[in-house]
């Protein structure tokens, strides 16, 4: 099994990446574009992101969870940095963050309970705890991906993929929309067989931020929280 960017930690499921199945049905596919012409779109977006040292951005993330009733949407700002940083961090709620720092993933609910932290170690081959790292690092060898649709998110016209694993990982099953001018990740859906599903939406992208410090990719945990080690 490959390492996912998802880290598997039992954490409460509202914010655990869990997502919904879903195969490949020939008629959600856009006749006369094929599995190689849809790579290609992926790919020309793994292009345009293997040079960038580091990006920030604003995002939307709705998480839907059947299985507890829950439909949460939160915001905030992420970033990433090579090789291996990334972090999101939630405005609303409020203090919520999933943190790379290079050596541990650092899970952080305080909207749930302000009282614990998920510190779990990175993968041998680590760096994948990021979207951009999961779908667009060598994805001819990761998935089969096919075309569904033109879509438009956020005013912008993008291409709509789905990509399936060729080996098991942590999800189902992926839908990545891609910028039709600019080749850049607008919008990602992560879909789980436990019928959970996570979507992230991507505005103002910057990949020359200027701002960016070390303290972005630093996370201690507040006096008096229990940390739990994965």
């Amino acid at each position: 099994m490959r390492s996912s960017c998802w880290p598997t930690v039992r954490v409460p499921l509202l914010f655990t990446l869990a997502f919904i199945p879903c195969g490949v049905d020939a008629q959600n596919t856009v006749p006369g574009i094929d599995e190689v012409a849809a790579m290609k779109i992926l790919e020309s977006a793994a292009i345009r992101y293997r040079g960038v040292d580091a990006l920030c951005a604003d995002f939307t993330q709705h998480l839907l969870v059947p299985l507890l009733g829950e439909d949460r949407t939160g915001v905030g700002r992420l970033c990433q940095a090579q090789p291996n940083r990334f972090a999101m961090r939630f405005s609303d709620p409020e203090g919520d963050l999933v943190l790379v720092d290079g050596s541990f993933v650092w899970l952080y609910y305080p909207s749930l309970d302000p009282k614990q932290v998920f510190k779990v170690p990175m993968v041998e081959n680590g760096g994948h705890y990021d979207f951009h790292r999961e779908f667009l690092d060598e994805p001819a060898r990761k998935y089969r991906v096919t075309y569904e649709e033109e879509d438009e998110i956020a005013g912008q016209p993008t291409h709509r993929l789905r990509l399936i694993p060729l080996e098991p990982t942590s999800y189902e099953a992926a839908v990545v929309w891609i910028d039709r001018e600019q080749s850049l990740l607008r919008q990602i859906r992560i879909e789980e067989e436990n019928g959970s599903v996570r979507t992230v939406t991507i505005q103002r992208i910057d990949l020359k931020p200027t701002s960016l410090s070390e303290d972005w990719f630093t996370f201690t945990p507040p006096e008096g929280v229990h940390v739990i080690s994965g």
